[in-house]
């Protein structure tokens, strides 16, 4: 996933021409994240229309508060707790609800404008048609751009130089975190795993053909485990099983870990660190600038 921040036109053009060369000699597909800005809209969809695009959730909401001028703090909250609830549903029928919701309290004339223009594949969980991991917010950029927040400050050289050593920092003391790892997904993704697990195990599980199960709890659902779907909607949405596919799973007897996208494996995650950031030595710098300015006095 590569997250976009605003742009010009002009510039985000030249900017996805180069990484349109490189994505199609490596023959893969991208999901872009970005705040919707016009310049990237026209660009991003002039040079690479065959890339799933997302609109940043949170600079979403916050254009939807803008238009509630003069109204009062707990309406906003009210339209915003129900945004919420629109763009992360699950599926059509959560949409449908949740949008009827929201036209119900938040004006349904303010509501339909807002939306006339978005279509529902670049915002809405439910019809998002890539890969998207869960993510709907480009928090990552914003906290990157709040973590060199003084490096910015700097002169060009400063600024790269700085960054440069935070960045070997922060890779070294991860990649020593990481090789304590024990588990076979990453610590927070071994969690949700068993978090999950232990749902699942109150699941009551219908088989009906190969692969495919009926999943019995509040609701019944239905699980695919040969496309790695269910009609929650969850597994699709995150890459990463939802309780209903781990019943399933468990009740085929196979295993849970085939199941996982390699994405969320402590071993695929060490790789990020494979290569590290080494120090760069600049004591021969020193000499470099006395033997200028032994030079530039015997010219004086």
């Amino acid at each position: 996933m590569c997250v976009c921040d605003s742009e010009t036109e002009d510039n985000s053009c030249f900017f996805f021409r180069h990484l349109k060369d490189l994505l199609e000699s490596q023959g893969r597909v991208v999901t872009f994240m970005s705040d919707r800005s016009n310049g990237l809209l026209g660009s991003f969809n002039k040079v690479l229309p065959g890339h799933p695009h997302l609109f940043c959730y949170m600079h979403l909401s916050a254009n939807l508060m803008n238009r509630y001028g003069g109204v009062s703090a707990t309406v906003k909250n009210a339209v915003m707790n129900k945004f919420f609830e629109l763009a992360y549903a699950s599926s059509p029928a959560q949409y449908r609800l949740h949008l009827r919701k929201l036209r119900e309290i938040g004006d349904a004339k303010i509501i339909d404008d807002f939306l006339k223009d978005m279509p529902l594949e670049n915002w809405c969980r439910a019809f998002f048609p890539g890969s998207r991991y869960g993510i709907m917010a480009n928090s990552m950029a914003e906290s990157f751009n709040a973590w060199f927040a003084e490096e910015r400050e700097m002169p060009a050289y400063g600024m790269l130089d700085q960054t440069r050593i935070k960045l070997m920092n922060q890779m070294g003391e991860r990649r020593d975190e990481a090789q304590l790892w024990t588990t076979p997904l990453t610590p927070k993704m071994q969690d949700r795993l068993k978090e999950r697990m232990d749902v699942a195990s109150q699941f009551n599980v219908v088989y009906s053909t190969t692969n495919i199960y009926k999943v019995r709890g509040k609701y019944s659902h239905v699980v695919d485990l040969g496309i790695c779907s269910c009609t929650c909607r969850k597994w699709e949405i995150e890459c990463f099983p939802c309780s209903h596919a781990l019943a399933a799973i468990q009740a085929a007897s196979k295993d849970v870990y085939a199941f996982v996208d390699p994405y969320y494996f402590a071993d695929y995650c060490k790789k990020c660190y494979d290569v590290p950031l080494f120090p760069l030595c600049n004591a021969d710098m020193a000499s470099t600038e006395s033997a200028n300015d032994e030079f530039v006095h015997l010219l004086m």
